[in-house]
């Protein structure tokens, strides 16, 4: 192994989508890192597909192009609807839109979410970091040890080819290394949850499946036939599909699973015979809902899956793990530049924690929100599932409760406010208002309180229409200034923007953000507003800075 890279002062473990957006992020804030990963090159499995507003917003920021990434994703016309079947080919017994991909979506984002392949996602990224110098990217390392020395991190790194063992000492570690994560074992961090909830066999094939969904697209299908086990995924209807095949690992072999039988199970669940269908790959995986009971540990940090594993019921994992890096990232990067003191990164457990604890306990939620359609459509008695079935499939109208069943799962595919609307509260942010209850996951209504991310607005400059996150620094803070407001004699870590002349919205300042004209908002590097103000007093608004950056502790 080559000498570390010095001015690497964050060592990132895994490069999965969440280790990647770290590196890219600490990048943008002027921090260099390593990041390693012990496989050779990108899984060439889809895995997730669901890129929501949230993590495109936050790409977007950071100069990966969110629209680049929402043409590489199916279109809404491809991927915007869910069914529920018999079989791909079967009766269809309801169908729900597949999260917010409408023109409406535009008023809450700037980037509705799109469905694309996780390892084209990667891949964008990837380009992204070889191109960046202040990215050290290496594959085929593995992490044996970590040591935290108390003012560094000595990491034990191995070169998997050749067994070379070297020993470097960074600032900090960021352990992005998934589910099961060895670091998190190795730190003695306990995950609360459930550890296994579900098996199944994600079954990768290739076949243009488009003659038979023309009329019927969507990205989701789930089956339901007596004789039909499991969920189909359509990545490109022409080409890339995952058929999710639930299995026993306690009775059954993954090697029982060769290209025969997995090509049964497929033609089973598309109800055709497919002669050009080709398997891809078979790999088995473990549905869990589990947070960990810490996120940090004194200079090392989980993020993404090692902190918590998401049920993908909702598409909730790599997007939390995008919202933990982004918190993460900016508080190393001025704990790192001696703007804040060390006490800030207690905030980043804080603030993220409560997020993963929702998000986790919504996708087990619709997970089990599922059997109600088994219920409807198979009934109570296993003796009769079948008898049952052909009823309900010769005339699903009779059968009141697969209506009810098919709208109960909306929650499932329609989580915006779950995406967009969570909030934070912790000494990062000054006066925080009361996180509301989730009582609807579907309804997202933007805030511009103290504790809320900023909520976007369509704005004017220059004559030109544009999003005002384009407005904002996501490296510094801004001191988003209302039309009257004084002036502000600060030092150069804060950004200003004043409504009325660096931009003009269609709705008043007063009527939107409940300040009066003089008055002003704090807003952090990631978005969430961290103060608010009625007038501008310098001294006043550098003692919160003090406050949020944990100055004076």
């Amino acid at each position: 192994m080559e000498a570390a890279d010095n001015s690497a002062q964050v060592l990132i473990v895994g490069a999965g989508p969440v280790g990647q957006l770290a590196a890219l992020l600490l990048s943008y804030h002027g921090i260099g890192s390593m990041l390693i990963d012990k496989r050779l090159t990108t899984l060439s499995a889809p895995k997730a597909h669901a890129i929501n507003a949230r993590t495109l917003e936050i790409c977007e920021s950071i100069g990966v192009s969110a629209e680049r990434l929402r043409k590489l994703g199916a279109n809404a016309n491809e991927g915007g609807e869910v069914r529920f079947m018999g079989t791909l080919t079967g009766p269809e017994f309801g169908c729900l839109p597949y999260e917010r991909q409408d023109e409406g979506a535009f008023e809450a984002t700037p980037y509705p979410l799109t469905n694309i392949p996780q390892p084209v996602f990667e891949e964008e990224l990837i380009a992204k970091i070889r191109r960046n110098p202040r990215i050290n990217f290496r594959r085929g390392i593995e992490c044996r040890a970590l040591h935290d020395a108390g003012d560094r991190v000595d990491a034990v790194l191995v070169t998997l080819e050749s067994e070379e063992e070297h020993t470097h000492s960074f600032d900090y570690v960021i352990a992005a290394d998934g589910a099961g994560s060895k670091i998190c074992q190795s730190l003695g961090i306990e995950m609360e949850g459930p550890e296994a909830l579900a098996n199944y066999l994600m079954i990768h094939f290739s076949a243009d499946l488009r003659p038979l969904t023309e009329g019927r697209r969507g990205v989701l299908y789930f089956l339901f036939d007596p004789g039909v086990r499991g969920t189909l995924i359509a990545y490109d209807h022409a080409k890339t599909w995952v058929l999710m095949h639930p299995w026993n690992p306690a009775t059954e072999r993954r090697d029982d699973y060769d290209d025969e039988k997995c090509l049964a199970l497929i033609e089973q669940s598309v109800g055709h015979a497919l002669p050009e269908t080709v398997v891809e790959n078979v790999s088995p995986w473990t549905m869990t809902a589990q947070v960990a009971k810490q996120y940090r540990k004194g200079r090392i940090f989980l993020a993404g899956d090692a902190a918590h594993r998401i049920p993908p019921a909702g598409g909730l994992g790599i997007n939390s793990g995008a919202g933990d890096v982004q918190n993460l990232a900016w508080k190393l990067a001025a704990v790192l530049r001696g703007e804040a003191g060390t006490a800030l990164l207690d905030t980043y457990e804080v603030e993220r924690q409560p997020v993963a604890r929702n998000n986790n306990e919504q996708s087990l939620a619709n997970a089990m929100k599922i059997f109600d359609l088994t219920v409807a459509l198979h009934g109570t008695d296993p003796e009769k599932t079948a008898e049952r079935y052909a009823a309900v499939s010769a005339n699903p109208g009779a059968f009141p409760d697969l209506a009810e069943a098919v709208e109960a799962q909306k929650p499932h595919f329609d989580s915006f406010n779950l995406q967009l609307g969570y909030r934070y509260a912790s000494r990062a942010i000054h006066e925080p208002a009361p996180i509301p209850e989730i009582t609807d996951v579907s309804d997202y209504r933007p805030s511009w309180d103290a504790g809320a991310h900023f909520p976007h607005r369509w704005i004017s400059r220059d004559g030109n229409t544009a999003p005002l996150q384009t407005l904002l620094s996501a490296s510094r803070f801004t001191l988003l200034c209302g039309p009257s407001a004084g002036p502000f004699d600060n030092d150069s870590t804060i950004d200003q923007l004043r409504f009325g002349d660096d931009f003009e919205d269609s709705e008043g300042w007063e009527s939107q953000t409940g300040l009066p004209a003089g008055g002003a908002m704090l807003i952090r590097p990631d978005g969430h507003i961290a103060a608010r103000f009625d007038a501008i007093v310098t001294e006043e608004i550098d003692s919160v800075m003090n406050e949020i950056l944990a100055r004076d502790v």
